[in-house]
């Protein structure tokens, strides 16, 4: 049986040899053919290059972000009350005394097309004159509409046509480790100078804003300018930098962005009346760590979710319902908190004398908070 095997074995090989090699029927031809096809797709698949595509923050370059907002973005130039003062070194009569006109710079974007320009109230506060410069060159006279100095958010308005606005979404949420750019004209002099950074932390103030932390480096000058997210889209307006004594702030590491969301909540109360009437809860907060997330959260709460509190309003409404520094709330109104924009959205968006629900969780041991909306102290300015 085995030697039959082998022999019907030798006979299909030799007429496959035959077929291959000396045969010139059709046949034949054909698996020639078959067997070279098959033979370079092999050799082409082997070296066809590997592609890594590379995620969208490991990109080299965002310039076509940068380029979708910057051109929104403006340069301000104010003028105050002159103000006299003696001059130190006289060197006549006529130089006894020298004018300060009080010279201020700063930055804006154009949020609306009809001509409105946000930037901050400490940039054109007291202003006798405010001068706005496009990126293209033009520059024009602004009216100020309005402005609230607790928010530091100003509204301008520019008579132009053709004016550029940001790339602008505020669904995507904004997280902390986010690449971000700072868009603005630092001393006044280096206009569309952008610097690069990430979101360091977000934040809740005491005045029931949300601010982002920044470390992108912003200077003088930058005041009001855009920043924007690795897809160009403006996500806030630069406004605060620290600085500790005897350093610059960008040596600290440490600014603030006002969120766009709010930036345009207010613009839209200026464009009203010129004033902001906004809500109060009396307390500031910030989302968690991983390891503070630990410290504070339940196990049930996944990370992420809620945030801490990490001030109160001395009789202010969180105070008086009996929120303590240290307490960690993970929902409101039942609704489960992931971000502190939203905590702003809850706030902004219910009534004076409104009672919202906090669950909160103090050492662990779960406990409910009702704070009434009150209206904010301090007027806008």
């Amino acid at each position: 049986m085995v030697f039959w095997i082998k022999y019907i074995s030798a006979g299909l090989l030799a007429a496959f040899f035959y077929l291959l090699i000396i045969s010139d029927s059709q046949a034949s031809i054909d698996l020639r053919k078959w067997l070279a096809n098959r033979l370079v797709h092999s050799v082409e698949e082997q070296q066809k290059p590997i592609v890594n595509h590379r995620p969208f923050a490991d990109q080299s370059t965002y310039a076509d972000a940068i380029a979708a907002s910057a051109p929104s973005v403006v340069s301000i130039q104010t003028v105050g009350k002159g103000k006299l003062s003696k001059n130190p070194n006289p060197t006549s009569i006529e130089d006894k005394y020298l004018v300060n006109v009080g010279l201020n710079v700063g930055s804006g974007v154009i949020i609306d097309s009809r001509g409105y320009v946000v930037t901050n109230y400490h940039v054109v506060h007291d202003a006798e004159s405010i001068k706005v410069q496009l990126s293209d060159g033009r520059q024009k006279i602004a009216t100020l509409i309005g402005s609230d100095r607790d928010t530091d958010i100003a509204l301008l308005h520019v008579d132009l046509d053709n004016l550029p606005t940001p790339k602008i979404n505020n669904e995507r949420k904004v997280n902390t480790g986010d690449v971000v750019f700072a868009i603005g004209t630092p001393y006044g002099y280096f206009d569309q100078t952008v610097t690069m950074g990430i979101i360091s932390a977000t934040r809740l103030t005491t005045a029931d804003f949300p601010i982002y932390q920044i470390d992108a480096a912003i200077h003088p000058g930058n005041s009001g300018g855009a920043l924007i997210n690795a897809y160009g889209e403006v996500i806030g307006i630069t406004s605060q930098q620290l600085a500790a004594r005897g350093q610059g702030a960008a040596q600290t590491g440490i600014s603030f962005s006002i969120p766009f969301p709010v930036v345009q909540e207010i613009a839209s109360d200026l464009l009203d009346d010129g004033k902001v009437s906004r809500k109060w809860l009396g307390f500031s907060a910030t989302q968690l760590s991983q390891r503070g997330h630990d410290l504070y959260a339940p196990n049930e709460i996944e990370y992420g979710q809620g945030f801490a509190v990490t001030s109160i309003d001395k009789n202010g409404p969180a105070d008086k319902a009996g929120l303590q520094f240290g307490d960690y709330v993970s929902h409101i109104n039942d609704q489960p908190i992931t971000s502190i924009e939203q905590v702003y959205r809850v706030v902004s968006q219910s009534k004076l004398n409104d009672q919202l629900t906090l669950r909160v969780y103090r050492d662990k041991s779960r406990m409910k908070v009702i704070i009434t909306v009150a209206k904010y102290p301090k007027s806008a300015q």
